[in-house]
């Protein structure tokens, strides 16, 4: 038995009977309707402030890296291709943008010798 009530929060409730358990779970829906776009053009600019958020937090908490990021990001926004190309990009498409991204950042706060990314 599998039961599924949609709900129009953005999360799922799904009741699951397995053997001689009843699994209730609460699963977040993953957005494809109404995602906010961002064209190819102003991807680093929209990215910069997450990858930022990325870089300074401790690891134990919020983001649990790259590839975590991209998933989330990627539920609510979609991001496009290059210029002549149509479409969006996969997420790990997004993940490589992000590393490259904190790879550029590192590497500029390390050459200016601070301890944090102005904001």
């Amino acid at each position: 038995m599998s039961i599924e009530l949609m709900k129009e929060d953005g999360y799922d409730i799904q009741i699951e009977r397995v053997e001689n358990r009843i699994n209730i779970l609460l699963v977040e829906n993953e957005a494809f309707d109404g995602r906010m776009i961002v064209k190819a053009c102003e991807r680093e600019e929209f990215l910069t402030p997450w990858v930022r958020k990325l870089i300074g937090q401790k690891k134990e908490a919020g983001l649990k890296g790259t590839t975590h990021l991209a998933r989330l990001l990627n539920r609510s926004i979609a991001f496009e291709k290059g210029k002549n190309e149509k479409g969006f990009i996969s997420p790990e498409s997004l993940n490589s943008e992000i590393i490259k991204l904190r790879k550029e950042m590192l590497k500029e706060r390390k050459e200016d010798g601070k301890k944090e990314i102005p904001g």
